[in-house]
């Protein structure tokens, strides 16, 4: 039996040391990328909702005083998802039964609906939405820290699991947790807001399923990955030769759920990024050379939090069709690069999503700073879609990927005219 490396301390040498025990106890891809099925951990020291007395995000809504609640939506193929909710703003009476337009916001790779929660009213916008008079909807993807649960397959143990990608959650999930909301809210709409590929799944709904473009009244899409004709830079062709040799390694060691949330990892994450560290300015580089770089709208400080709640596990498959759409710049279904998969996934090869089928209404925001989703990428997929209601730049030269999320100016530069676009379309 290999035994855990368990230790205690915050400190970056004590840390360092549980890193070097935990590389010694598991594999070096192990401990980095995430657990084997069949273990525990990884090494890593994982945490889930049921090993805390209370959700870290009912924990932070509570915290700055807004009401939560925590749902369940089932998918057609057994998977279990959870939503999250602010019904109301904290200032509002509770007893007054007022309905309130539904807004649902879907989070990007590898994110979960706390990483939008943990700056507080004054930056983030679901608290923004709720004030504003919406009631909030936030979804997490099957497979996240708060999604892993499955009505017969175990995620610990089942690799079965695993094998899902962006198109399930557009097949599946997005029909389940919609029809969800609005049976509960007993509306006939709502409001989507999608980050990244969390903007691509409700295209994918649309172009699969377009019953449901009616129950859109907005599809606010913020930086959606979808076809991409920009060059790709270096740092990025990098990425793409060390993802499609690791994502075979991993695969066959059975290591399917990818980049969870680890305590221990969480806390090394935190020593080595974090304000006062020689190494951040590593971390920094690292960061602004995939998403873009924007030091003005990078507040360092929320690196401590920030850790905490990313990444949150997803899916390798789910990872390798967002790679393949990046990098292949066509907006179709992952290859499996099995034809019996493909075929028992699709009836098909890998079908390409047809835009034209989506004419529920979309926002498209983008940013100057993005290297992910750039203006050319953006004013393509604008022409694909028939109901495309402008482009939209956020103002401010640098502004890049990671800013719709932790942006220390979204609210004035971008949150704020979300609001008033929405409210045109009540």
């Amino acid at each position: 039996m290999v035994l855990r490396p368990r230790c205690s301390g915050t400190t970056s040498v004590v840390l360092l040391v549980c890193w070097v025990r935990a590389v010694q106890a598991f594999t070096l891809v192990e401990f980095l990328v995430g657990p084997k099925i069949g273990t525990t951990d990884g090494g890593g020291g994982s945490v889930s909702p049921k090993s805390v007395p209370i959700s870290p995000a009912q924990e932070l809504v509570n915290g700055y005083g807004y009401p939560f609640e925590e749902h369940e939506a089932v998918s057609e193929d057994g998977y279990i998802l959870s939503l999250h909710r602010i019904p109301r703003s904290k200032s509002t009476d509770k007893i007054r039964k007022l309905r309130r337009p539904v807004a649902l916001f879907q989070h990007g790779l590898l994110a979960s609906s706390d990483a939008f929660l943990f700056k507080g009213p004054e930056h983030d916008l679901p608290y923004l939405l709720a004030d504003a008079g919406y009631d909030v909807w936030l979804a997490n993807m099957r497979g996240n820290f708060y999604s892993s649960k499955h009505q017969t397959l175990d995620a610990t143990k089942d690799s079965e699991y695993w094998r899902f990608s962006l198109h399930e959650v557009g097949f599946y999930d997005l029909p389940a947790m919609i029809d969800y909301i609005l049976n509960k809210t007993k509306e006939n709409s709502l409001y989507y807001l999608g980050h990244s590929v969390g903007s691509s799944a409700a295209l994918i709904l649309g172009s699969l399923r377009p019953e449901y473009n009616s129950k859109i009244k907005l599809h606010i899409a913020l930086a959606p990955l979808v076809y991409v004709l920009h060059d790709i830079s270096l740092p990025h062709k990098l990425v793409q030769q060390t993802w499609t040799s690791l994502q075979n390694t991993i695969i066959s060691d059975d290591i399917l759920n990818v980049f969870p949330r680890r305590k221990y990892f969480s806390q090394f994450l935190d020593a080595m990024c974090s304000d006062g560290m020689p190494t951040q300015i590593l971390c920094l580089l690292m960061t602004f050379s995939f998403v873009g770089v924007d030091v003005e709208q990078f507040n360092t400080t929320y690196i401590h939090n920030l850790v905490s709640y990313y990444p949150a596990g997803a899916s390798v498959y789910l990872i390798s069709h967002a790679a393949q759409i990046y990098f292949e710049g066509k907006f179709r279904s992952l290859d499996y690069q099995d034809q019996s998969i493909n075929f028992r996934k699709y009836n098909s090869i890998p079908p390409v999503y047809n835009l034209s089928l989506v004419n529920h209404p979309v926002s498209l925001h983008y940013g100057e700073g993005d290297y992910l989703v750039t203006a050319e990428d953006i004013k393509y997929t604008n022409l694909q879609l028939p109901n495309s209601v402008g482009i939209f730049k956020v103002p401010f030269r640098s502004f890049n990927h990671i800013d719709f999320m932790v942006g220390s100016k979204a609210k004035e530069l971008l949150y704020k005219e979300l609001v008033l676009l929405m409210n045109k379309y009540k």
